[in-house]
């Protein structure tokens, strides 16, 4: 898979806008990376995870837990990242994908964890349409994930036959 390839359409609220354009994942990645000051390494793991549902979960996660470290976050690449995710975990089945409007969040559960996506702000986006479900009260367990993203995401590296 070329990930520089990957493109999503991110279903829009009507009439919330015009642009139904597809857009172009891996830049808006990379520049957060770029923001983040990445090292090649980690750079790899996010080339690797965005090719499976949980592996773009994962990496919005890692991005999310950088942002509070580094000034004014790049985050062009929260909601089209989340989209593919959902988009993706609907042939893949790696992440099933619950929206709960009355907390204005996402959130993924995958085999290993769940996660959640404050999205309240980017209110043009038909969220409904993106997750698989709709449930208001969704029951997140509050586990802090962040605490460990880097690790979590240093799992899509392929190390052969060494453990990491």
């Amino acid at each position: 898979m070329n990930v520089e390839d990957l493109t999503v359409v991110v279903p829009r609220k009507e009439q919330a806008t015009v642009d139904d354009d597809a857009v172009d994942v891996w830049p808006l990645v990379e520049a957060a990376l770029d923001k983040i000051d990445a090292d090649p390494t980690t750079r790899d793991a996010a080339r690797a995870a965005v090719e499976t549902s949980d592996g773009c979960v994962v990496l919005a996660n890692y991005l999310n837990s950088e942002a509070k470290r580094v000034h004014k976050m790049d985050y062009r690449f929260k909601v089209p990242l989340v989209v593919l995710a959902a988009e993706m975990a609907r042939e893949d089945n790696g992440a099933d994908s619950i929206y709960d409007p009355d907390e204005g969040a996402i959130y993924f559960e995958t085999d290993d964890a769940q996660y959640s996506f404050h999205v309240f702000k980017d209110w043009t986006v038909d969220w409904e349409n993106v997750a698989d479900e709709v449930l208001e009260g969704y029951p997140w367990s509050g586990v802090e994930n962040q605490t460990w993203a880097l690790d979590q995401l240093l799992r899509y590296l392929d190390f052969g036959d060494y453990l990491i």
